[in-house]
């Protein structure tokens, strides 16, 4: 008899968890109660598979409420799964914050042998036309065939492919379809008529040392936009006691010279490293502008290749292991998890 595959499950809730209901007239989509979100997954099994789940519940909320906290308790809850000798952990999850938990548990499970696929749904598991079993099912065959790392598999639809994305390249782009996109590389896999096929194989490196810390969430970002206020920013920077600032350039890897440098300098000249990035894919030959070298002069570190969300989480996983600068600073220039591009 063949022996089933032991499997790993974390319910947070988002909308994967939720159901349809009634507010002030309108129907709206709000968590379950008593989510049936391990009836759900039985369900969604893979045909000729046998699977055997041990299912923990740490959170039940809507993803786009989550906080660093939150990535910790679900960090917590992997190794949890990994001290009772699972390996292969699927995560159920919202789909508008789940880029940023992707990106969170690939820096702080570095250090554990264990491969965790993050899935959820654009519509909620009660509707006819829900993607939610479609992506579930995906999910449980591709986090048999992973190596370890975390990523985000999601088709949208069931008549669509399910596209498996490295948790630290991965950007969340529509609300419906395939709603989620690779960045800087392909994507790792698909799954497709219930075949899992590789497509852009990702090869991890050996576990790395301990990193278990809190994520820092002393990081402000924002998004270059013509107009900015910089004293503004540089009050909020101020009054926030923020450690570090990630700013997205445009997609040139350009920003204001008239006033950007002088925000970055007053930062700097404070102890508040600022780090630079762009929501647009690398380019292998990218054209130098005045503007950039003037950004990088008065003290911005440019993470190439590296998208604006997984700066954002890197950067509060850097503060959380030291209050060094220099020393954050260092630790932003080393690859990790994937999220420079090669």
């Amino acid at each position: 008899m063949t022996r089933p595959d032991r499997i790993g499950l974390i319910l947070t809730g988002g909308t994967v968890g939720s159901r349809r209901t009634t507010r002030a007239g309108e129907t709206v989509v709000s968590l379950a109660t008593g989510s049936p979100g391990l009836d759900l997954v039985r369900s969604a099994v893979p045909a000729g598979r046998t699977m055997q789940f041990a299912t923990l519940s740490p959170l039940a909320m809507s993803s786009e409420d989550m906080r660093p906290a939150d990535w910790r308790v679900i960090a917590d809850a992997v190794r949890a799964h990994v001290a009772a000798g699972l390996r292969r952990v699927v995560v159920l999850h919202g789909t508008d914050t789940m880029c940023f938990t992707a990106a969170a548990l690939s820096f702080m499970l570095v250090d554990v042998d264990v491969t965790v696929v993050i899935t959820g749904s654009n519509l909620s598991p009660d509707r006819e036309d829900s993607d939610a079993r479609k992506n579930i099912h995906d999910a449980l065959l591709a986090v048999l065939e992973l190596p370890r790392g975390a990523y985000v598999a999601f088709a949208g639809g069931a008549n669509l492919p399910s596209l498996v994305h490295l948790g630290t390249q991965v950007r969340k782009i529509r609300t419906s379809g395939q709603s989620f996109q690779s960045v800087n590389r392909r994507p790792v896999a698909k799954v497709a008529g219930g075949e899992f096929t590789w497509i852009d194989p990702w090869r991890p490196a050996p576990c790395g040392t301990a990193a278990v810390s809190d994520p820092d969430p002393g990081v402000l970002s924002f998004r270059l936009y013509p107009g900015l206020d910089f004293d503004a920013m540089r009050q909020a920077v101020e009054a926030s006691g923020s450690r570090a600032v990630v700013i997205e350039l445009y997609a040139a890897v350009t920003g204001p010279a008239f006033a950007l440098p002088e925000f970055i300098r007053k930062c700097r000249d404070s102890g508040v490293n600022v780090f630079l990035t762009a929501a647009a894919p690398a380019a292998k030959e990218l054209t130098v502008y005045d503007s950039f070298v003037a950004l990088r002069e008065a003290g911005g570190t440019l993470l190439p290749g590296m998208v604006p969300e997984t700066a954002i989480v890197k950067c509060m996983w850097a503060l959380g292991r030291t209050t060094d600068p220099a020393s954050v600073a260092e630790l932003m220039a080393i690859p990790v998890a994937g999220e420079v591009a090669a």
